[in-house]
Formats: structure tokens, sequence, C-alpha cells
């Protein structure tokens, strides 16, 4: 209803002959009810374009209001506030049309015929996924989601990590660390194992003259795939990895439309650097001391090396073939990539030495970083092996969970259910305490606090959601039932459900769900109040087909802005 408000001032500044695209427009909603529905500082905005008074300005805006529009009365509050009163009959109209997009609410057409890429997750092979990896999913995943609802061809990507020194220190661990192969044992365990070879190998390639000359020599065979030995124990390392990552993306509720891996795209990033070297080409690189290197610091950045001296590219090689493999299958209107906040400074020389390459590769390449994870156990190192492992971190709350559905429903339940319900409501609490807070803030976890059912929570909303389906299980009510009879009053609530469209529009163009997930949380809240004080199955309440229209768009809502959010629904809790 926002943007339709701002596309009405909009026609209005043009009879004024002002052109203002409708989206630069301020609207807010006022937090008390006698400053109306919305208001807007607009007239105050343009006193320096206008050279007139604001109160003077905002009446003009008001007399070119068209006289039929939804807008039943303007006031001017103050210096020139314009405050905004919808007629309630808009209400009730809007709302019939809000019911009947049933599971298409919220959708729509903003990017429709553009491709969007969401890059996120973006582990190493041969280590282990922790809660960081988790954190950067449950972004990406969110992005992704976003612009399909915005109608866009939405990619779903991740980058993989699959040569480099990580795997040269986890090979050496696995040739010195003494322990068998775990092969009959699961994927998680696999891949825990070889964490430990991984640890094992930064420690003594940090502390061992000896291994680190080796590990550097396994490095350079992992690029060349010279030694037969190496490459099969290699290969069977890879092929664990992959296997357990998808188990990992599965529990998540990822599915990826393609894994690019490095040791794919680091021949045409070698290639792609070399061909940009005076006098080749573009000068974008330079040799340096036997590396090849960007110059950064011309740009205010820090020098980057992209070959180092042994002819091996580093991971900035990797990701400017990363650039060319994007484009070569997707070509996109946008791509996104989603990191730590400790990546910022890097991404940002990378693109601009992409943007020097091909300058579509900088201007539609978006970086969103985010926050540190904090957890009671501190920071953690993968470096080190002090890392929550983000199998266990799931489990541990999906154990809690399952332990409160079982004091509570006893043996009602079959198991099957049980678990799948836990592991929903788990992830549920681990994604939303991730996505309520605005991109790039630090996180601190609470389990006890995250899994409330009560508070601001993934479970809570989950509640919400199985609350209003059970209300509708219920009543005699169907989506085709008339709804002409409102209330005198639109309560807070009903406002409240028109606003969805423009939250999705603001969580997309701002890159940060926490719009989303805060205002799901916010029509949680409002509708649990308009549960407890009406007696919305009381069919002889002349509301009785209005109140159980709200709560049917409110349940789809909460569908699809769960949905939106990479959350899971549950019917019964």
């Amino acid at each position: 209803m926002k943007s339709e408000l701002q596309k009405l001032l909009s026609q209005s500044l043009q009879q004024l002959n002002i052109s203002k695209e409708y989206f630069d427009i301020n609207i807010s909603i006022p937090d008390e009810k006698t400053n109306g529905d919305f208001s807007s500082t607009l007239s105050m905005q343009l006193v320096k374009e206008l050279q007139k008074k604001p109160r003077e300005i905002a009446q003009e805006i008001i007399d070119n209001i068209p006289q039929n529009s939804f807008i039943s009365s303007v006031e001017i509050a103050g210096p020139g506030f314009l405050n905004f009163f919808v007629k309630k009959s808009f209400y009730a109209d809007s709302l019939k049309k809000l019911e009947q997009k049933k599971e298409n609410i919220g959708k729509t057409n903003r990017l429709k015929g553009k491709t969007f890429i969401s890059e996120h997750t973006d582990p190493n092979l041969f280590k282990e996924v922790h809660v960081g990896h988790v954190m950067t999913n449950a972004i990406g995943e969110s992005f992704y989601r976003l612009a399909k609802f915005a109608g866009a061809n939405a990619k779903n990507v991740t980058f993989q990590g699959d040569v480099g020194m990580h795997i040269a220190k986890a090979l050496w661990g696995i040739k010195n660390m003494g322990e068998i192969f775990p092969e009959e044992q699961t994927p998680y365990e696999k891949q825990k194992f070889l964490g430990r070879c991984y640890v094992f190998g930064e420690k003594n390639f940090s502390n061992s003259s000896s291994a680190k000359k080796e590990i550097l020599e396994i490095n350079k065979k992992v690029y060349s795939r010279e030694d037969e030995k190496q490459n099969a124990i290699y290969d069977m390392g890879c092929k664990w990895s992959l296997e357990y990552l998808e188990s990992i993306y599965k529990i998540l509720g990822s599915k990826f439309d393609h894994l690019f891996l490095e040791s794919t795209t680091f021949t045409d990033g070698v290639r792609i650097v070399e061909e940009n070297i005076s006098p080749k080409g573009k000068k974008v690189f330079e040799k340096s001391d036997g590396a090849i290197i960007f110059k950064g610091s011309d740009l205010g950045l820090h020098d980057r090396v992209f070959i180092n001296s042994e002819n091996l590219p580093t991971y900035e090689a990797k990701d400017i073939g990363l650039f060319y493999a994007k484009w070569e299958k997707y070509n996109p209107d946008y791509s996104l990539t989603i990191t730590g906040g400790d990546q910022k400074e890097y991404f940002e020389i990378v693109r601009e030495a992409a943007g020097k390459i091909k300058s579509e590769w900088k201007e539609k390449t978006f970086h969103r970083a985010h926050g540190i994870l904090k957890m009671k156990s501190g920071k953690m190192s993968s470096r080190t092996g002090n890392i929550i492992r983000a199998q266990e971190w799931i489990e541990d709350a999906r154990n809690n969970v399952l332990y409160s559905i079982n004091e509570r429903e006893k043996n009602v339940i079959p198991d099957d259910i049980k678990n799948e319900t836990a592991q929903k409501i788990a992830i549920a609490a681990i994604k939303y305490s991730i996505l309520k807070v605005s991109s790039g803030k630090d996180i601190t976890y609470d389990e006890k606090v995250a899994l409330d059912f009560t508070g601001n929570t993934g479970p809570y909303l989950q509640y919400s959601y199985v609350r209003a389906l059970s209300l509708l299980e219920k009543s005699e009510y169907s989506e085709t039932d008339e709804i002409s009879e409102y209330s005198l009053d639109i309560s807070s609530f009903e406002k409240k459900l028109h606003e969805f469209d423009d939250i999705l529009e603001a969580s997309l163009l701002s890159l940060s769900s926490h719009h989303l997930a805060n205002y799901l949380y916010e029509i949680a809240s409002e509708f649990n109040s308009f549960y407890a004080h009406t007696k919305i199955l009381d069919i002889t309440n002349a509301d009785y087909y209005y109140n159980l229209a709200l709560v049917s768009v409110f349940k789809n809502i909460m569908k699809n802005g769960l949905w939106c959010l990479g959350i899971d629904i549950v019917e019964k809790m």
C-alpha cells in the first residue's frame, strides 16, 4: 500500500511539473493513529527546489491528489508534514484482492526477465562446516528466494574450495596423522576425519620447516595432478566432502543450481590475469618479485597477489575465473555474493580488478558481508579445530525441541513426524536468530532464547501460522465467501497485513532480510492479540467472515514470508 501512495504522490508532482521517481518519495507509518495511516516529509524535501514554504508546497500536493483516490483526507501538521488517512472501504477491497492471491500473495514481477545469482555458503572441501557457514547460507538462501518472489530468473550457487593450501595441509595430515581411513563411516564422520587431518597439517605447517616444505610440494602436485597415488587420496577426499556437503545443504533447505569448484575456475583465472598484464592488453596487473599483483594501493586499497612466485593461482585469481564462469553460464543482471565481514576488503579489491577487465563484472556484482556469529564458547577457528560444527549445532537444537515435544505429547505423535517437526523448528530457531538482525551486524546466539515459543523467534512464527491454520480448519469459512461486511474501525492487525509487498521490496532493495523477519514477528504479535480479544469463531458475529478473511490472509502471508526466509512451516505444534 505504501508503494501505491508513492505512485499517487508522484502523479501529483507531475501535475506540478516536478519529476520525481515514486520510490524516492519518503513514506512512513505513524506511531499514533491520530497522525493518519501514512505520513510523508515530501513537502519539506522540495523546499530548496521550489523555493516555497513547506506548508504551501504541502497544500499544492494535496490539491493535485485525485478526488476518487483511496485517500479519504490529508492533514498538514507542524512545519509541513503530510498525514494521509485511507478510506475504510479501500481496506476491505484490498483485503479481497489479497485473499484472491492465495499462495501467490507477495509475488511480483519487479525482476521479471532479470537473472539474479545468489552465491553463498562457499565451504572448503576437506574442512568442516561450522556455524559461520550456516550464517552465510541463511542470508544467501533468503536473498535467492526474495529475488525469485520478485519474478527473477533466480539461481542459487556456491563456490567450493577444492584446491589450495588447505587441501595440501589436509593431504599431508592424512599421510602423517596415522589414523585409519573411516571408509565405512557416515559422511559426517568422514568429513570430521578430513577436518582433523587439516588441523594436524595446519599446526605442523606453522611449526615445522620440513612439514612446510612437504606441504608446499603437495600443493604443486594438487594443481599438476602428476602424482597418481596422491590423486587417488585427493579424489576420495573430494568425494567424501561433496557427499557430506550435499547432506548439510538438504538439512538447511538449500538446493543449488550449480556448484562452482575452484579446480574448474583457476585455469581461466590464470589465463585472464596473464592476458591483462601490460603490454599484452589492459594494464590491470603487473609483475612484482616473481609474482603477479593488482595494485590496489592505487585505489586506496591493498595490493593483492593473484599469481604467486611459484606460478600458482591465489584465491584472487580463482575468483577472477569465477567471474568469467558466472557470465559464461548465466550472464546475470545481478550477481550477489555473501561472505563474512573479514572478506569485505578482499572482495572489494577483487571486484575492482574484475571491473577493469570487464566493466559489467563490477557493475552487476554486489557483495553483502555479514557480521560475526558469537557463541558462548567464543570466536571459532577452523585452523585450530576450535569450531562449532554446523551439524552438531543443529542436532543440539533439534534434540532440545524433541525433548519438549516428548514431554508434552508423550506417545501421541509418531516418532518420524516428531523428528521431522523438531528439525524444522530447530532450523527455524537458528535461521530466524540470524535473519532478524540487520545485515552486517554481529549476532549472539542464545539457544534458550531462540527456541522460545513466545518471544521474537522462529518457533513463535511457526506457532502463529499453526494457530491460524487451526482456526480456519475449525471454521465454516472458504475463500469464496463474501466479506462485504467490515468493522467501523480498521485494526492495526489489518493495516499491517497490507504492508507485506512493501516489506518484501524493502528487504530486496536493501539486501537485508531483517525487514521481513521483524515484520513477520510484528504481524504474528498483532494476530495473537487479535485472537485473544476477538471471538473469531462466533458465527453470530456480523464480522465473522471478514475476521476469517483476515486470518486467511495472515496465514498465507506467514507461509510465504517464512518461505522467503528459508524457514519451513509446520502443520501442528
